[in-house]
């Protein structure tokens, strides 16, 4: 018989992924500045929350645009593409952050814990109203629709959305085998979705959930929480640059 290739997982679950919208309301709420950062590269380079956090400096490279995975799952290395976009938001933040060897730090220099960062983001979650129970596992543990892992599938099917070829996503994800990747083609749909509306001739469906999220408007309350000392000047001006590159790109707009 020829090579032995692994098969896919019938039983493997669809993940959820953000809209913009949402992703602007949750990065509007996340106190601070470490976490903004660390949430932001993670969504714009689809990393795990172990990679954000082992992330050191020496790693970002600026200028060739790439970022060096080291000893990631299964021990594997790899290179993930920085967008251009969001390139001078690190480069400031490097700027305001030089006490650690590491990318993300505490206020002690010392590297962020995951279940830190964890708790960071799921703070922001519960204060824009998406800490949404779905169900509870066999153990009774509650489990959630999102979580700081979203931001990784949201970046998997955004790219899917925007015709990368599933090989490349593979490699920017990191995937052994391309049938874990897979599972992002089945909600990268909207290209299909907007074909069978205009075949049948079906106007676009108004959301009223967005339409509700978009009463908080994230610029607006960035500027009520540096009118209120909760950030400082620099802050702000990096928050507000990082929500408009946000709100420029093309995240389920």
């Amino acid at each position: 018989m020829g090579a032995n290739y692994a098969r896919p997982n019938i039983h493997r679950k669809i993940p959820n992924v953000l809209s913009k919208t949402q992703l602007l309301k949750i990065f509007s709420y996340i106190e601070e500045m470490d976490a903004f950062v660390a949430c932001l590269v993670t969504l714009f380079c689809g990393l795990r929350i172990s990679e954000i956090c082992n992330l050191k400096k020496q790693d970002v490279d600026l200028e060739n645009e790439k970022v060096v995975i080291k000893q990631s799952k299964w021990n594997r290395d790899r290179v993930v593409m920085l967008p251009r976009s969001i390139v001078s938001l690190i480069e400031k933040w490097l700027r305001l952050n030089k006490e650690s060897e590491y990318f993300i730090s505490d206020k002690n220099g010392q590297q962020f814990k995951p279940v830190t960062l964890s708790k960071k983001f799921r703070c922001a979650l519960q204060k824009a109203d998406l800490f949404i129970e779905t169900h509870k596992d066999a153990s009774g543990m509650p489990r959630h629709a999102y979580t700081f892992h979203t931001l990784r599938h949201t970046y998997a099917t955004y790219l899917l959305e925007q015709g990368v070829d599933l090989y490349y996503v593979q490699r920017s994800l990191g995937h052994v085998d391309i049938h874990t990747t897979q599972i992002y083609a089945y909600i990268s749909n909207k290209d299909l979705q907007n074909k069978i509306n205009q075949a049948f001739h079906c106007k676009p469906k108004r959301d009223h959930k967005v339409e509700q999220a978009q009463v908080v408007d994230p610029v607006q309350l960035l500027q009520l929480r540096y009118a209120s000392g909760d950030i400082s000047l620099e802050e702000f001006q990096q928050r507000l640059e990082a929500l408009q590159r946000l709100s420029q790109s093309t995240f389920y707009s």
